[in-house]
């Protein structure tokens, strides 16, 4: 798989009629394509390549999902040209409640008083892929090959060569550095034998979205409960975003009730601080995990996204998390070039990796925690949760903190992508 020194062999590819890149990005998601043009404003060559079709359906349905975007990620997404381009299709997130079910004790995070425009914005999951996909099409930088199925690669001391399939014929390229951002099942990290943390919590999240009687003002809800966090985010025609955290077996209850007994068991979840639950769209599911891969690079290949780490859903965290990693990236790429360093030497690599270490660590140990603090059904645990959200609810100070690392800011280490302009 992997060959540090091959001098015969990189002298017989100079001759052969190979693709040569600066740059592969594999998998055509949503972070593949970020990275991608976050890096195409550098006079890199980069090469997207991607498994799987995209739909061309820019109708919004109903069942579509709903993504968080953080205070520095609007940044990031402004600074790529993107944002503008979504804003009829935002919704912005003006409180947060946070409450203990069935005790007293909640904190409530408002944009007026962290004298912030919104908290964050909700915006639909196709809908940013379509912008980010567009954005890419019009792109001479980047050349993207979709289908297209990666089958190996193989690393030697100055590029990567990397073989992929279309329809069948198989064909070869090389590059500098190869970005593995090609999911939580990544081939790339198996193949490269990263060691892999996956902690199953022994639940399940259904999400689906949902219509509430009343209006709901902007105003996302957080429900900490024994069986996970329940969430309620406002999205486009009073329409919500609803994130269920359920251990397995009763998530295989629910998934079979009708959409009738499904409203109801949902109203008993969330209460009635919106009114009746008058609607539900189509419902999804997946288990969750924390996946963890303490060292994300290994000769000439970085992981991106989900293929580097992933965490519940219910903080709205793992996207984020992923723009934060891509705009370190390119803080890190763009010194290495002026500093005359190989964009795939290990020694870029290792920059990388500990530029991104300690938020990641963080990140993910508050979801850890967020998962595993409230799952313990004891008075006096509970009653000491209900007096900490109570004391943070009346600390301006802790509050702001708070809402400062929620919206992605990291002080004097945010890269320049994460700031405005």
């Amino acid at each position: 798989m992997i060959k540090q020194n091959n001098k015969s062999y990189e002298k017989q590819l100079n001759h052969q009629d190979v693709e040569r890149y600066d740059i592969t990005i594999v998998g055509g998601g949503m972070v593949g394509m970020a990275a991608a043009l976050a890096l195409s404003k550098y006079d890199l060559t980069i090469c997207l390549l991607e498994n799987t079709l995209a739909e061309n359906d820019t109708h919004p349905s109903y069942d579509d999902r709903t993504l968080v975007v953080n205070r520095a990620s609007i940044c990031f997404w402004k600074n790529l040209g993107i944002w503008d381009e979504l804003s009829e299709y935002l919704t912005p997130i003006n409180k947060v409640h946070v409450s203990n079910k069935g005790h007293f004790g909640t904190v409530i995070f408002d944009a007026k008083q962290l004298k912030v425009e919104a908290l964050a914005y909700i915006v639909e999951a196709k809908v940013l892929g379509i912008a980010l996909k567009q954005k890419i099409e019009d792109h001479a930088a980047i050349k993207v090959i979709c289908p297209a199925c990666v089958t190996a690669f193989t690393s030697y001391a100055h590029f990567i060569e990397v073989e992929y399939d279309v329809n069948h014929d198989k064909k070869k390229l090389t590059a500098s550095l190869m970005l593995a951002a090609d999911g939580v099942q990544s081939f790339i990290r198996k193949s490269l034998q990263l060691e892999t943390q996956i902690k199953s919590y022994e639940r399940t999240a259904i999400i689906c979205n949902i219509t509430p009687e009343l209006k709901h003002n902007n105003c996302a809800y957080e429900r900490l409960t024994t069986s996970g966090p329940t969430a309620l985010l406002p999205f486009v025609n009073n329409r919500c975003g609803f994130v269920w955290t359920l251990t397995n077996e009763k998530a295989v209850e629910i998934l079979k009730l009708s959409d009738r007994d499904f409203i109801q068991q949902a109203q008993t979840q969330f209460g009635y601080r919106l009114g009746q639950f008058i609607k539900v769209g189509k419902r999804s599911s997946y288990p969750l995990y924390l996946v963890k891969v303490p060292r994300q690079v290994k000769s000439r290949v970085i992981l991106l996204g989900n293929a580097a780490h992933s965490m519940s859903p219910v903080s709205a965290q793992g996207l984020n998390l992923a723009v934060r990693d891509v705009a370190m990236l390119v803080e890190v790429l763009i010194c290495s070039i002026k500093n005359k360093i190989d964009i795939g030497a290990d020694e870029t690599l290792n920059e990388y990796q500990q530029s991104i270490e300690l938020d990641q660590n963080q990140t993910m140990k508050y979801t850890d925690d967020l998962m595993n603090w409230f799952k313990i059904d004891e008075s006096l645990v509970s009653g000491i949760r209900s007096v900490g959200l109570l004391t943070l609810d009346h600390m301006s100070g802790a509050k702001s903190e708070l809402f400062t690392r929620a919206s992605g800011y990291r002080g004097k280490h945010t890269p320049p992508l994460l700031r405005y302009r």
